[in-house]
């Protein structure tokens, strides 16, 4: 091969390693401006998040400290947490949605001309609770399709207690669900004041016109109570990361005082080494006991000395770390006692959150992940369970006659009369309004239903007096069990038809479907 040949050999090689580092170079720069504009996006989510991105981003614009996993753990760990939140809130708001959703499609006849928006709707909520952006949208058609239906008035579906239900009975199921969603929301101490005022208003009753100005003041509410929920979590990482980097500092300061303690040994060790030297020539040197017995006391003073600073100096390096470490230990000791109280917190708000606040019961929420477990049993074991649906009769009467106040009453009552009566085995929540449902493992619709008679029988000798006046209570259920092929859908389905039933026959009893 000529000269020639191999210079242009060798330039071709060199073109080609400019070319791939440009190109390479290139690549970096656009993947820098890509996570560059994927940060503004996540700016502003919450503090520890902000604070990690900016290092993030003096780590990308400078070249000579590239990006580590130390810079990259506390934005992955804020993204994790951010998202945790987002989905406890996304159930909670899919669970309002939902109520909402039931409350209108019990007041809308099934050949309704509103049915087709209402089928809609509840096909897009799921994506509307998990998507911020598409829930203005979703809660204007939500509104939009009350008002419609406020507006128009209705026929009520077939086998409907309620047959001659007006606009004022919607309005009253509607206020009730929206006191159980003000009544759960976890609030500071000014919110409560205000979500309490809100909820007197609601309670006296309200107007189609009033509809709008409170369902704003409660998504504010709603908006403050999570924002309340996440600033108590964001202080306990703080604090939680203040904590551990002191436990850091306490680590590094150990391994610095053991470096000082080993140049230490070293030191008295070479002077230790040296003296015992001096010794040894002085002994071999000397030709006079007395001069010989100066030198060496003179060389023993030295170790002796020597031996002193040296244990003067341990001692005051365990005096630094035992203080250090006792510090740390009651920083550990407030840091744990922080973790149970935010243990108990997270633990009181997921309860209270899964409780009806009125009766004291599981609510829809809580019926949902039972039923769902339950469904999650069957599928495995083939252990079949029941599902009874309880509604109250003629509950419209007793607010209508006695007071919203008297309603309330008779919904504790009846809660306690049945949580009394079932088996601990059994699950009951309330569902909604005057609406229970009960649970019933490894138990068939007949046994069921016996056992849900009994219920309906104490429910219905239960004195009840307001003001000194007896009331009468009684209640209808439908009753059904798993079937091959059941979606927890099918199996609430046939229990809730089987409830009507038991209302066109004229209530106070129990129906099997």
């Amino acid at each position: 091969m000529s000269k020639e040949q191999i210079d242009w050999k060798k330039k071709y090689k060199e073109a080609a390693m400019e070319l791939e580092r440009l190109e390479n170079s290139r690549e970096g720069e656009l993947l820098r401006l890509a996570i560059s504009q994927l940060m503004i996006g996540l700016q502003g989510q919450s503090p520890d998040l902000d604070k990690a991105l900016v290092l993030l981003r003096s780590s990308l614009h400078d070249e000579k400290a590239p990006i580590s996993r130390k810079i990259l753990t506390p934005v992955e760990r804020s993204i994790r947490s951010l998202d945790a939140s987002r989905e406890s809130s996304s159930k909670a708001l899919l669970d309002v949605l939902h109520r909402w959703l039931l409350s209108i499609k019990k007041a809308l006849n099934a050949e309704s001309p509103l049915s087709d928006k209402l089928l809609e709707l509840e096909r897009s909520v799921a994506g509307a609770s998990e998507s911020l952006y598409q829930l203005p949208g979703f809660i204007s058609q939500l509104v939009e399709l009350q008002s419609e239906l406020i507006s128009i008035g209705h026929t009520p579906a077939e086998g409907s207690e309620a047959s001659g239900e007006d606009t004022s009975v919607q309005l009253e199921m509607i206020a009730d669900e929206l006191l159980q969603l003000v009544g759960v929301l976890n609030l500071t101490t000014d919110g409560r004041r205000a979500a309490d005022d809100l909820s007197r208003k609601i309670d006296k009753g309200i107007s189609i016109a009033d509809l709008a100005p409170i369902l704003t003041r409660i998504c504010e509410l709603i908006q403050q109570a999570t924002d309340a929920s996440q600033e108590d979590f964001e202080s306990y990482l703080l604090n939680l990361n203040s904590q551990l980097a002191e436990v850091q500092g306490f680590l590094q300061e150990s391994h610095s005082e053991q470096q000082v303690s080993s140049i230490a040994h070293r030191e008295l060790d070479l002077q230790v080494r040296a003296d015992v030297g001096q010794i040894h020539q002085a002994v071999e040197d000397s030709n006079d006991l007395s001069e010989l017995k100066v030198s060496v006391s003179r060389q023993l003073a030295g170790i002796v000395k020597a031996m002193d600073h040296f244990k003067q100096g341990e001692e005051q390096r365990d005096n630094r770390l035992q203080k250090r470490y006792d510090d740390l230990m009651a920083h550990v000791t407030e840091m744990e006692e922080e973790t149970r109280r935010v243990k108990a917190h997270m633990e009181e708000e997921r309860q209270k959150a899964r409780t009806d606040a009125l009766t004291g019961l599981p609510n829809r929420a809580a019926y949902d992940d039972h039923m769902a477990k339950e469904f999650e049993r069957w599928s495995r074991y083939q252990q079949s369970f029941s599902v009874a649906i309880g509604d109250l009769d003629f509950f419209k009467k007793v607010n209508d006659t006695y007071g919203h106040l008297a309603g309330d009453k008779v919904l504790k009552l009846v809660a306690r009369v049945l949580s009394k009566n079932l088996r601990t085995s059994d699950f009951i929540a309330r569902f909604g309004g005057e609406e229970f449902v009960v649970l019933m493992p490894s138990t068939t619709a007949e046994e069921g239903a016996r056992a849900i008679d009994k219920l309906r029988a104490s429910i219905s000798k239960s004195p009840f007096n307001f003001h000194g006046k007896p009331v009468t209570i009684t209640m209808s259920f439908g009753i059904t069990q798993t079937q091959d092929a059941d979606t927890p859908d099918d199996l609430f389905g046939r229990a809730d038809k089987a409830l009507y039933e038991a209302k066109q026959k004229g209530r106070d009893r129990v129906c099997i479907a």
